[in-house]
């Protein structure tokens, strides 16, 4: 498992997002930082990463990016995170195959909280996908709690050529504003078989 559990942080600038909605819009900007280079689909287990950020602005965002590409087929992403929204913080989930969908989870978290969550490859009776969770740890970095918040059955139906880049991200969607974005994170960690 690749892991790096020290301390880094990404800066987004406004207009920065992962977001595909029809008829027009297709953007894939973020600041993203990987600790390893791109490596097959198939060899995929798992990714976690904590945060922490000052969100403020309306779709504020950062968390975990799983980068799908492939050398003849347009690229698919998955991202989890935090996303600010409605004046609070939401665990947040957008799987982008053909076009990108939400789903949000409320939280008390107040900005600049520290939060985990985690991607998982999973079988069972129907076959593989992507699990996404929040985990809730305590003080001491313990696992209390993994709450399961999304079946994602898209990513690994066809793995063959599918290449992924897995890292933390962070965006600020909102133009009307000069401030930038700062997200903290620690213990990026990938799993691969």
């Amino acid at each position: 498992m690749a892991s790096n559990s020290s301390f880094f942080s990404l800066i987004a600038s406004p207009g920065t997002d992962a977001w595909r909605k029809p008829p027009s819009v297709d953007v894939l900007n973020v600041p993203f930082r990987a600790e390893a280079p791109a490596f097959p689909l198939i060899s995929f287990q798992r990714a976690s990463v904590s945060f922490a950020g000052q969100w403020k602005e309306r779709y504020d965002q950062g968390g975990l990016l799983l980068n799908l590409t492939h050398p003849t087929l347009k690229g698919k992403w998955l991202k989890t995170g935090v996303e600010f929204y409605n004046n609070r913080s939401y665990i947040s989930t957008v799987s982008t195959d053909a076009y990108s969908d939400w789903s949000i989870y409320p939280t008390d978290a107040k900005p600049g909280d520290k939060l985990t969550v985690e991607a998982v490859r999973e079988s069972d009776e129907n076959g593989k996908s992507l699990w996404v969770y929040w985990v809730k740890l305590d003080e001491s970095g313990k696992v209390v709690e993994r709450l399961p918040l999304r079946e994602v059955n898209w990513i690994f139906a066809q793995e063959d050529g599918w290449q992924l880049h897995v890292g933390a991200y962070a965006a600020r969607p909102e133009k009307k504003t000069n401030d930038l974005l700062e997200v903290k994170f620690w213990n990026l960690q990938v799993e691969k078989k």
